[in-house]
């Protein structure tokens, strides 16, 4: 499990079994330590109500102690197995998950316990258990980035809330669908959600789920720069959250509070709502909430222009932000580190955040989109799946009432029936044979539209990572050039690196539109009789600058009687492919060895290098086209498409040859390719 997002809104869950009277959260506490101790006096340690307090104290630790929680669990877990009592698994199982999901702790049994707890709640038909379990899934879902997955718990949900009429669930599931929209970028629609459950809440006694809501309204009005609606919801959930004593949600309101008070320039507030927010963060154990309070501390001393703490901040906050993998804060201080660097006409340092910033935004744009197209999706197949559920039903009652109505006409019924199936035998097997063949053809075009797809997909992808980034590079470059930032004799510096990028682009592109030929038309083979070592020598040239860079020395040992009847400019893409691995996973001072040996048929071409090596597992994986975009950084962190290698198999294929690797870690690689020595007979 991975949390890779920042504190948007906080994620909720339904405990509905948990309904304990309405006090502060340590009276809760407190009293449930009380009745626990009373049953373990009274021995009653194995009773159903002793489960259920295990349980409900477990629920009351999830945001401050997670070892607690673990071990509360586990306990219930063990009585529960004991004593059959599956609806107490259940909530153990729910409630430990719940825990991991908060406290952000990888384990790969967590999805599988809450699997388990539906399966339990399913069986004993508890359905406000069997709730809390598709919403902790949906939840666990949307951590791990799974939308579809996530909207697909969140409905399951709510059709046994239509079937309960519970507000209370209503609202915990109508707030959580809101937060996957917001997540999600939809911040209308996500309003539209909170307004609904907002509305729900009119009919609870619980003002904690109002407090919930509004907080929850509050920071979207804020994201959406409607400060003036966003302060006064954060104002009545601040006071709910102080009068029922949750602290959890009382740091993040008020660290939503502190940000809209940035948002409007407010500083010397924004500081009061940090530093209350930063007090109350000290006994909760939601990371992701910590770092947001890192990030709004470095914005607020930006602000107020303290340049060296800004940054000593921002620092701290991207080194944790890559440690926890989390994406979005990494871009967030990236650009704030730009900002603070191009301030201190850092020119090498802020170019450096800026590709970082930009690089991420616009991945994450695109995995925005992607997402949203996903939830969209799920929500088509929900509909269609309840519409058809409908159409079935009334289907089964038209059927019923047809059996009964013409119940007196069966042996009539089955009389003609037989008749006509006699009489229709032959039409009938024809259909079927027209049917067969019909799916065959549908079957087939289903397999070249997911090829074709497939194939978009991918030039999508490389255009994307391998062309977009040197481009945007040279172009924020230039922008610094055009602004003044840097001087024009400074650009030399940077000469080498963009010489190095524009050949990569180069080569990429000829690679990308050979392959991209193949996929679309295949390769038109032109095969002629020439040297072999005529053409890797001019191959070696092309090549020479780059291999010069590393010192690396290129030597041709091919016969010059050697002669070989293929395509030849497919057999100059695939030496340039093979000697350009051998130079990027050489190191500086390497060597690279071409040579060939004579056979009945053909001539065997090796290209060897004495490199860093392939892995065992990398190595299985050569020339399959799963692995065309798996590609891997050089010595010198060259940057690949990873088609390369998958060309060079179509093309040797393709000329009537094999190709082979072997190699030794550390040690080296030697690539291995046939090419005949005369037109073959297909025949």
């Amino acid at each position: 499990m991975k949390c890779n997002h920042t504190t948007l809104i906080f994620l909720l869950i339904i405990f509905s079994f948990f309904n304990i009277p309405e006090l502060t959260a340590q009276g809760k506490k407190q009293e449930i330590l009380s009745k626990i101790t009373a049953h373990r006096l009274a021995g009653k340690e194995k009773d159903s109500s002793y489960i259920n307090l295990i349980n409900a104290l477990g629920l009351e630790l999830r945001y401050s102690n997670y070892d607690s929680v673990k071990i509360l669990s586990k306990e219930a877990l063990y009585l529960s197995k004991k004593i059959n009592y599956k609806r107490g698994e259940a909530k153990a199982l729910i409630t430990s998950s719940y825990s991991e999901v908060i406290a952000c702790k990888d384990s790969e049994t967590t999805l599988n316990n809450i699997d388990r707890a539906i399966l339990l709640s399913t069986e004993i038909k508890a359905d406000s258990t069997l709730i809390s379990a598709y919403n902790i899934k949906a939840i666990y879902k949307t951590y791990v980035d799974d939308y579809e997955g996530a909207y697909e718990q969140y409905q399951n949900a709510l059709l046994l809330c239509d079937n309960n009429r519970n507000p209370l669930e209503e609202t915990k599931l109508y707030s959580n669908l809101a937060t996957l929209f917001s997540i999600l970028g939809d911040s209308d629609e996500s309003i539209k959600f909170y307004i609904r459950a907002l509305a729900i809440t009119d009919r609870l006694d619980d003002k904690f789920w109002v407090g919930v809501v509004k907080s929850n309204l509050g920071f979207l009005y804020n994201d959406t720069h409607q400060f003036d609606k966003a302060i006064i919801f954060l104002d009545e959930s601040i006071q709910i959250f102080i009068e029922v004593d949750r602290k959890e949600w009382l740091a993040y309101a008020y660290l939503t509070k502190a940000n809209i008070l940035l948002n409007i320039k407010e500083t010397k507030e924004a500081l009061r709502y940090l530093d209350l927010s930063k007090g109350l963060q000290k006994n909760l154990i939601d990371k992701k909430l910590k770092q947001d309070l890192l990030l709004s501390y470095t914005k607020y001393y930006q602000q107020i222009n303290e340049l060296e703490k800004s940054e000593e901040l921002a620092q701290e906050g991207y080194l944790s932000s890559i440690e926890n993998q989390n994406q979005i804060l990494i871009a967030n201080f990236s650009e704030i580190l730009y900002q603070l660097n191009k301030e201190k006409k850092n020119q090498k340092e802020a170019l450096f955040y800026l590709e970082k910033f930009k690089n991420i935004t616009d991945s994450t744009a695109l995995q925005s989109k992607q997402n949203a197209l996903a939830l969209l999706n799920a929500k088509t197949n929900f509909q269609k799946q309840q519409n058809d559920l409908k159409l079935e039903n009334q289907r089964t009652i038209k059927q019923q009432k047809t059996y009964i109505t013409f119940s007196i006409f069966i042996v009539f019924l089955v009389i003609l029936i037989a008749y006509y199936g006699y009489r229709n035998n032959n039409i009938i097997t024809n259909l079927n044979h027209q049917l067969e063949d019909k799916t065959q053809i549908l079957e087939n075009s289903e397999k070249t539209l997911k090829y074709a797809n497939e194939t978009q997909e991918k030039l999508f992808s490389i255009i994307s990572h391998d062309l977009k980034s040197p481009i945007n590079a040279l172009k924020n470059l230039l922008l610094l050039i055009k602004n003044g930032d840097i001087k024009p004799s400074e650009f030399l510096n940077f000469a080498p690196k963009l010489y190095n990028d524009v050949d990569a682009m180069s080569f990429t592109l000829n690679n990308l539109l050979s392959w991209s030929k193949s996929q679309m038309n295949g390769f038109v083979n032109k095969p002629i009789n020439f040297n072999v070592s005529e053409k890797i020598n001019n191959s070696i040239q092309l090549l020479q600058e780059n291999a010069n860079q590393k010192t690396i020395s290129i030597i041709n040992s091919v016969p010059t009687a050697a002669e070989v009847y293929c395509d030849v400019n497919q057999f100059n893409l695939i030496v340039r492919n093979l000697v350009t691995n051998g130079i990027k996973f050489t190191p500086s001072g390497g060597e690279i060895h071409i040579q060939a040996a004579e056979e009945k048929h053909f001539w065997k071409i090796s290209i060897k290098d004495n490199g860093v090596g392939i892995p065992t597992e990398v190595l299985k994986k050569l020339f399959k086209p799963d692995s065309a975009l798996q590609s891997t950084y050089g010595t010198n962190k060259e940057k690949g498409t990873g088609l390369g290698l998958l060309l060079c198999k179509e093309m040797v294929t393709k000329n009537g040859g094999e190709i082979v690797v072997k190699s030794t870690v550390n040690e080296g690689s030697t690539f291995y390719f046939t090419m005949p020595k005369e037109p073959i007979n297909t025949n």
